[in-house]
């Protein structure tokens, strides 16, 4: 699968969602949602529930996510929802959601370190929060890691 499915995951899975989100993932992650309020919201826009809540499993479109370790949830989403995660990386704000845009260096020369406006090429803003991403080691570090957990 090509295009990163969408997802709503549960108050427990914050650190899933955001890494599912720098991977390209359209996830829905709201702490003040419950259980029942986070399925509705799903079921209405058409996403796979992420949960770690044993009264949720039964559910027909909810994964429970087995692991309370970040890794093995995220290898064990992967295995489950394969997409290509080098296409549709970093192409999400891992904050809010919303996609980024690519925006010029001169855009983002005041609002970046002079290290990294000196040092990075490319940048792309949220257009929600405002934070500036750019393409630094971490984004190698992440997809290496991701390539390592193998099919």
């Amino acid at each position: 699968m090509d295009e990163a499915p969408k997802f709503a995951a549960d108050r427990m899975l914050a650190r899933l969602a955001r890494w599912l989100r720098l991977l390209g993932a359209d996830v829905l992650h709201d702490g003040r949602l419950g259980g029942a309020e986070l399925l509705a919201a799903a079921r209405r826009e058409n996403r796979i529930v992420l949960t770690r809540d044993k009264r949720l499993r039964t559910a027909p479109d909810v994964v429970f996510i087995e692991s309370n370790y970040f890794r093995a949830q995220l290898k064990q989403v992967l295995q489950r929802f394969p997409f290509d995660t080098h296409r549709n990386a970093f192409t999400r704000c891992s904050y809010c959601n919303l996609p980024l845009r690519v925006v010029s260096r001169e855009a983002v020369m005041r609002r970046v370190p002079p290290f990294v406006y000196a040092s990075q090429e490319h940048f792309a803003e949220c257009e929600g929060c405002g934070r500036i991403y750019w393409p630094a080691t971490h984004s190698a570090r992440i997809l290496a890691e991701i390539a390592g957990f193998g099919p």
